[in-house]
């Protein structure tokens, strides 16, 4: 018996807020380097960088 996924319309919003993304290098020895991706909040306090994930880029071999 085959079962059928469910369809979900998804309505996508033409006008697209304007985000602003920026990468932060913050660590960096031979072979691999580490970046945080941040992205620019405002709230009534005003504006800040929030961290939204982590980057680890490994020049070769292997990461656990």
């Amino acid at each position: 018996m085959t079962k059928l996924a469910n369809l979900e319309f998804v309505w996508r919003n033409p006008e697209l807020p304007q985000r602003h993304q920026r990468w932060e290098q913050i660590n960096l020895v031979s072979g691999m380097a580490l970046y945080l991706v941040q992205e620019s909040v405002s709230t009534s306090i005003g504006s800040f960088w929030s961290t939204t994930s982590s980057l680890e880029v490994v020049r070769r071999g292997r990461v656990a």
